[in-house]
This record gives C-alpha cells, structure tokens and sequence, in this order.
C-alpha cells in the first residue's frame, strides 16, 4: 500500500517543510493597534494634563485672595490713621511676588438714612462718608475683586455748616456710571475726584458760590463731540446741586463712498451722520475732501450712526419738507446704523447714486473734454447749497459720475444752455440709475 505524503506533511506525519507556521504570542503590534494605544494614552495624559493645570490655577487664584485681602486689610488700617479731613480717593499699585495688585480707595458720601448713592437720591446732606477699597490683579480668571467697605462719620466742627455740595454723575454711553473718571471743581474752591463704581463724584461741604464743573480725560468726548466738556453750577447753604455728563471713549467711523453702478463722485462731498443725540435736528454734517474720510472723537452712542453723502435736506433718504410738511422721499430708508465701539473704528459705506450725463452741441453733435458742473440750491439743511465739478466728458460726449441724492441743476463750462440747464433728479427709492442729456450751443 502507498502512503501519500503531501505538501505540508512529511513522513511519519510530521509537518512538512511547507507546512504554515504557528503563531506563538505576539511578535509585534499592527499599525491600528499602535494608533489605538497612542488614542488612549493622548486622553490619559490631556486629562492629567488638565487635571494638574486646573489644581494649579485653583492655588494660584487662592493665593492671590489671600494676597489681596491682605493689601484690602492694610489700606483700610491706612483710611482709619488718616485725619479725616485729610482722606482723598486714590489707586495705588503694589507688586507682591511678582504680581501686580491695584489697590483703589473710593470716598462717597452718604445720609444716614441711605439707600442708594448720592448722586441718586433725594437732596439731602451727607452725614456720613462711605469708604470703599477694591483690589485687583491681572489675570483674575473670573475671581471677584476683593472688595472691603466702612463707614466714619466727620469730627464735630470738622466742616462748617454754612456750605453746599455738589454731586457729579458721569455716564457711559450705555447710560452705565464711569468709573474712574476725574472730575475737577474750580470756584471759591478748587478740587479734584475721580468717580466710583457708580459714576458719581461728590464733593461735601462747600464754600457757597458758582463753580466750574469739568471733565478733561484724554480720548473721551461727549454726545456733541466735545473732549473737555465744563458745566457752571451754584452752590448754597445747605443743599445739593446736581450736575451730569454722558462720556466715554470716542469712536471713529472709517467710511468710504460707494457709487451704486459706478462713476468717480466729487472730490469734496460732505458725509452726514444721523444720531438724535445731535441737537437740534438729529443730524450732523461733516465737510471733507477724498474718496475715504475717517471721522473721529464720536461718543459711542449705543444706537450707532446712519450715514449718508451731501448736507442738503434731499440728500438724507428720510429727509423732511421745510415746515414738516411731509418727506422728501416717501418711501426711502437709511441704510443701517454703524455700530460705534468705545476706543474702536468702524468701517462702512456711503452710498452714492450713479448718473450718465450726455453733452450734445447744435445738430446733436456730442461735445468731448466739456466740463460739467452739479449744483444743489439752498434749502432748510444746506443754507449756502452745494456746487460740486463733476469732471470732463469723454470722446462720445459722456460722463458717468455719482453724486448725493437730491435734485441737482447740470451745466457745462464756458457754455450756454440750448433753453434752460436741465435738473438731474437722483432718488434713493429709484430701481435704475439716471441718464441725463445736456444740450448746449
């Protein structure tokens, strides 16, 4: 009988030399299982990671309130070693272990029977002065300012009793109290305070008398633009007189014309800026030259600013008739405000309404390199109206340009009209840009 010995058998059934191998353990990792174990060690070690940087800002954040308390406790025994009359606000800056710690001591002064800030209440007499001391340090991570509070009562005879108070309010433009802001009295007496987390600064027994009320911090304006704004107000026995400022950091517009189907505006046209801060007709105008204009030192006027080219009445899309006797364009709207950040720039566009005027001389011949000229009359808004050179027309008697809505009367240079010049109607509701045709002798 024969025995077939195959491939993977030798003889006496032993595995032949072909024979597959068997796997004995494991010789090695495949590549997806190397990825699978870096996967797991990645989010072991984010986790210890996190884990560890979160243990150390939690220390880090303790150490710092602790610190903090510290200089707060320290500044108080200060207030208390101080002469009372010789107390003021001030911030103070103290570097422990390397950190920065600002140390802010605010006075305000208060009646007895309180319940809000002075600048706020009723016209009562303080009695009592409010005493606030605040610290911070950089990198704060959400942890509250440390804050601590007392109240001290003045020294009899400390203040005579024949005098008056004034009380300051100084408000951001969200209608918010500024903080910090510097206010200055100049009269029979001369001082100087910053205000407290409310806005208000006040300033207790007083010479009577008329006093200048100022603010002067630089890069903050009021809602009519103003950098140094001042307010005269009497003082009198007794009483307290009340003075407010909306101030804040001034905003700039960065704005750009805007043709809407092409065409090189004036050089000189004015941008109007619509705000009802701006009294009394909500609108204020602002002459300039260049495609670009930058308009700055604006009070960050928590509506933003409409925009539009031209300082006549027609030129605003909402534009009133002399005597409110209606709208110049019954259904034209401005284009959205432009957000106004405090400290910041904002950019946007000034629409402009694009024209093609056509000069043609006798037998409707066109008239090349004339000069063309736009001018607006007078009206309630513009009381010396505009007159803008619009450019040269080229070699088939055209000229593309763009201009602020409104009607506008078109002439040419050095010609006369064949009649009267024509008037160029540019209307901010209108679907299609307007062609003009001059005819001149």
């Amino acid at each position: 009988m024969r025995v077939r010995i195959g491939a993977g058998v030798g003889a006496g059934g032993e595995p032949g030399p072909n024979a597959p191998r068997e796997r004995r353990g494991e010789e090695g990792l495949t590549l997806l299982e190397l990825v699978v174990a870096l996967s797991v060690f990645a989010l072991i070690s984010g986790g210890i990671a996190a884990s560890i940087d979160s243990g150390l800002t939690l220390t880090r954040n303790n150490r710092e309130r602790s610190v903090a308390a510290n200089l707060a406790s320290q500044e108080m025994d200060t207030v208390r070693s101080t002469t009372f009359t010789a107390l003021v606000a001030r911030t103070i800056t103290q570097v422990v272990d390397g950190t920065s710690f600002t140390i802010s001591r605010s006075l305000t002064w208060v009646s007895r029977s309180a319940t809000n800030g002075p600048c706020d209440g009723t016209n009562t007499n303080p009695e009592l002065l409010r005493i606030r001391v605040m610290v911070t340090w950089p990198n704060m991570r959400g942890v509250a300012p440390t804050i601590s509070d007392t109240t001290m009562a003045p020294p009899v005879g400390a203040y005579s009793a024949n005098s008056g108070h004034i009380a300051v309010k100084v408000l951001d433009g969200s209608a918010q109290g500024q903080f910090g802001t510097n206010v200055q009295i100049t009269g029979p007496m001369t001082q100087s305070a910053p205000t407290n987390s409310d806005g208000c600064a006040f300033f207790a027994f007083l010479t009577p008398g008329t006093y200048v009320v100022s603010l002067n911090t630089v890069g903050y304006v009021t809602r009519q633009s103003v950098q140094n704004p001042s307010q005269t107000v009497g003082v009198t026995v007794g009483h307290v007189s009340s003075v407010q400022f909306d101030y804040d950091q001034s905003t700039t517009l960065a704005l750009t014309f805007a043709p809407s189907a092409g065409g090189t505006p004036p050089n000189d046209l004015a941008v109007s800026l619509g705000n009802t801060q701006f009294v009394p007709s909500g609108v204020l105008v602002y002459p300039g030259t260049g495609l670009s204009r930058s308009i700055g030192s604006l009070f960050p006027a928590s509506d933003g600013y409409t925009a539009w080219a031209g300082s006549c009445a027609d030129a605003d899309p909402e534009g009133q008739l002399a005597g409110g006797a209606g709208l110049y364009w019954p259904s034209g709207q401005r284009a959205d405000p432009l957000e106004a950040t405090p400290g910041g720039t904002t950019t946007g566009t000034v629409a402009l309404d694009s024209a093609t005027l056509t000069v043609l001389g006798p037998g409707a011949l066109p008239v090349v390199g004339a000069t063309v000229v736009a001018t607006h009359a007078a009206d309630s808004m513009c009381a010396s109206g505009e007159s803008h050179t619009l450019g040269t027309t080229d070699a088939t008697g055209t000229l593309t340009t763009a201009l602020p809505y409104g009607t506008w009367t078109i002439s040419v240079t050095g010609r006369s009209p064949q009649g009267s010049w024509p008037a160029l109607v540019l209307d901010p509701t209108a679907a299609t840009p307007p062609t003009q045709t001059v005819n001149v002798l």
